[in-house]
């Protein structure tokens, strides 16, 4: 295995668009069109060129920390202490209730640099003193001219007191807190603890064919590639990659900042998407390329953890929900926000696109599912078919949309009535965290805390049983009927 920068490599993985078989030798080259491979340039050309102008400036990601770990909890869009914001360039050069906070090519005019020295009234921070060096870090950051790196500055986090160590988890602790239904509809990826569990859906047993495993890491989130051969898993700084027509590994994307608690593939292109966080911290959306794991872009998403993203069924756009009760809309092409849907008021756990990609359906621990228009951000109507809080939802249809409840139990719910779930399935003893449905939504899952998948029959509401946790005697290293072997392909 190797590492190219914070990019962890199998083979495989490095392979930008070959593809070789194993057992034969032989090997297929992906070829891209020229317009696709041609547009793909120029956007890492573009995003090279705008890291390349930071990176050229060795002011720039100092100031960053400087102005994170010091000055961006009271001068931030919630608080706005004295008016002043300091989350992005303009704000910055704009100021607050005194005027402009700080003056481009002159530190010594700036009143941000003023505020800090030991005998400024008013002075800042209001109950510290920065130390001479950072003070001389962000004047010197001001007179090169006051570059800024919003990703740098979401991301910087303080010093730990001691490294993270990630232990052994517990025996008893193997909840099921994602799951991802392959495109083809033929297996079923289960985050267990940290495990990673393959069910073929294609047999009447829904044998366990392939077991993955993550060591000390906990499964946050799992996507599907739109060929169903890749998946991804999310954990705590990095994202695995797992080719599973070979049933291994084929490489992990680390660096990352905190826990990556949603995934997304863009349909018909080599791209993933991820949203990375902690607690508190801005939530950054990563754009990565597939199979090589190069990075594409990345930007700041939200005021704090990202806990939900869906892309559109024609790749155009991506919602993404936050822990900052908020709902945004992206534009792919572009990377920017072309919606932000406001109403919950709490976290947003979950969302869910309608098949036919008009519908978005947001939910999360207000109890409430709001169902949107994704053509006028509009809210057409709000479900109140939950009496707890709600972690995951799945459409079943155009008209109908499954949720799992921390109260343990899975509801059909729809715009025709408000008030009442049209079917409720119960039967888990302790909090239900992700759902899915078979393409013909005639059989639905739900993971529990309890490490078991539920499994209940849409039609009659009988609960059918759990997935097995053994895998079955005729599984091999890869499943028993597996994905189609193509590469991922960009769009035409």
């Amino acid at each position: 295995m190797r590492r190219i920068g914070s990019i962890r490599r199998t083979d495989a993985f490095c392979a930008r668009v070959t593809t070789r078989r194993r057992g034969g030798g032989s090997s297929r080259r992906m070829v891209m069109p020229r317009v696709v491979l041609v547009c793909f340039v120029l956007v890492l050309a573009g995003v090279r060129a705008v890291a390349a102008e930071t990176a050229a400036d060795p002011t720039v990601g100092p100031a960053m920390r400087v102005l994170k770990e010091n000055c961006v909890s009271c001068h931030n869009p919630a608080k706005k202490k004295g008016g002043f914001v300091l989350t992005s360039r303009e704000l910055a050069l704009k100021g607050g209730e005194d005027g402009p906070g700080l003056i481009v090519g002159s530190s010594a005019k700036s009143p941000m640099i003023m505020a800090l020295d030991s005998a400024a009234d008013p002075h800042m921070p209001p109950k510290g003193q920065l130390s001479a060096q950072e003070v001389a870090t962000l004047a010197k950051w001001i007179d090169a001219g006051a570059k800024w790196d919003a990703v740098a500055l979401a991301a910087t986090r303080p010093a730990a007191t001691r490294p993270i160590v990630l232990r052994a988890l517990p025996a008893s602790y193997r909840p099921v807190l994602a799951m991802a239904l392959s495109p083809d509809g033929k297996h079923l990826a289960v985050g267990r603890g940290d495990q990673i569990h393959l069910y073929d859906l294609s047999t009447p047993a829904r044998a366990l064919v392939v077991q993955f495993s993550t060591p000390r890491d906990v499964v946050q989130s799992l996507a599907w590639s739109g060929d169903s051969r890749f998946l991804a898993s999310g954990g705590f700084r990095n994202v695995r990659l797992w080719d599973v027509t070979s049933g291994k590994e084929a490489g992990q994307i680390e660096g990352l900042s905190g826990r990556v608690t949603s995934m997304a593939f863009v349909p018909n292109q080599p791209l993933l998407i991820a949203g990375e966080g902690e607690v508190g911290a801005t939530g950054i959306v990563h754009l990565w390329h597939v199979p090589d794991g190069a990075a594409v872009e990345n930007w700041p998403g939200h005021e704090d953890s990202i806990l939900a993203m869906k892309v559109s069924p024609d790749g155009k756009w991506l919602a993404t929900a936050g822990a900052d009760k908020l709902v945004k809309i992206w534009d792919l092409g572009t990377r920017k926000e072309i919606g932000r849907l406001e109403g919950h008021t709490a976290p947003v756990m979950a969302l869910a696109v309608s098949r036919n990609g008009e519908s978005l359906a947001s939910a999360g621990t207000d109890k409430e599912i709001k169902i949107w228009k994704v053509a006028t951000k509009e809210q057409t109507v709000a479900l109140q078919t939950n009496p707890a809080g709600v972690t995951d939802l799945v459409w079943v249809d155009d008209k109908r949309v499954l949720s799992s409840s921390e109260d343990g139990v899975a509801r059909l719910s729809s715009e025709g009535n408000k008030e009442r779930a049209e079917r409720v399935f119960d039967g888990a003893p302790d909090v239900l965290y992700c759902a899915a449905a078979t393409p013909d939504g005639k059989t639905l899952f739900a993971g529990c805390h309890d490490g078991n998948v539920y499994v209940w029959n849409a039609g009659s509401g009988k609960l059918e049983g759990t997935l097995s946790l053994t895998v079955a005697p005729v599984a091999t290293s890869r499943p028993a009927s597996r994905p189609t072997t193509q590469a991922v392909k960009p769009q035409k």
